[in-house]
């Protein structure tokens, strides 16, 4: 009997383990929407239960460490959740290549140059994801106005505020914001790929939710924002869409996700190995 219960332990003990995260806050499926396959995973980011945090690799650390090697070693031990590739880069050659438009890492400065991209995304050392428009203005706490980053006094302050309180920025097409398709139809370059968003909102019941949406089917840039932002509203009820961003699918196509048992879900993994990754945009549980 006591070694069956020594047994029974060790299985127990094995399971826990084993665990990665609640299921009750991470939802991953795939859902036909006007003839359109969608694959999401749904994060619900709870103000009484905040578990679900994101991490962003931007770039190379100062000493010449690569992003997969930064994220080895930060992830041991680590609940990963999933991950995907961040935004745009400068050149094909991953060993050479470097974030488009304002960069900034844990605090450290690594490209003072504004894209003409409008989302400015910000995630904060404390695990949290907002994007703003920086023509109207990037709104940081301790400071009481907003900041118009391509004024250069003001792009200043925010690049002081970042380094104070270690949060990393990277630009990027803002697609949709306040509920409204921001991406012109006749801007946007007609280019047709599989393409992944990020969509940061609040349900029917008011909880803040992140998702990555994968649309496997080749389409524009416009095309497929439009269509992703009609399926958040009608068919995830999506309530308010705070903004959509697009996650970069080029060159560098990383993307996996893990079950809570910490196996991979192969319907989630990118073509594109995590050591190709020249930044990279992580979904854990803390």
């Amino acid at each position: 009997m006591k070694k069956n219960n020594i047994i029974l332990s060790g299985v127990i003990l094995f399971l826990l383990l084993s665990f990665k995260y609640s299921e009750n806050f991470v939802e991953m499926g795939t859902s036909t929407y006007d003839d359109w396959t969608f694959k999401t995973i749904i994060f619900k980011r709870q103000a009484s239960n905040n578990r679900i945090k994101v991490k962003y690799f931007a770039a190379k650390d100062y000493d010449g460490t690569s992003v997969p090697n930064r994220y080895n070693s930060w992830s041991y031990s680590r609940n990963i959740i999933a991950y995907s590739s961040g935004t745009y880069m400068n050149s094909y050659d991953l060993s050479l290549s470097k974030p488009v438009g304002v960069t900034i890492d844990n605090g450290v400065i690594v490209n003072r140059k504004i894209a003409d991209f409008d989302g400015l995304v910000i995630v904060y050392a404390t695990g949290g994801i907002v994007a703003a428009n920086i023509d109207e203005g990037v709104t940081i706490s301790g400071i009481n106005r907003k900041l118009y980053i391509k004024n250069s006094k003001d792009k200043q302050m925010f690049m002081d505020w970042c380094e104070e309180n270690k949060a990393t920025v990277f630009q990027t097409h803002l697609l949709a914001y306040k509920n409204k398709l921001k991406i012109d139809k006749y801007s946007s370059k007609q280019t047709k790929r599989e393409r992944r968003f990020l969509a940061v909102g609040k349900n029917d019941d008011g909880e803040l939710q992140y998702v990555i949406i994968h649309s496997p089917q080749e389409t524009s840039l416009y095309d497929g924002s439009s269509k992703v932002l009609d399926y958040l509203q009608s068919y995830e009820d999506m309530e308010d869409v705070i903004f959509l961003i697009n996650l970069d699918t080029g060159a560098q196509d990383v993307s996996r996700a893990y079950n809570s048992s910490g196996t991979i879900n192969k319907a989630f993994e990118g073509p594109k190995s995590r050591d190709e990754a020249v930044n990279l945009l992580v979904f854990y549980w803390d």
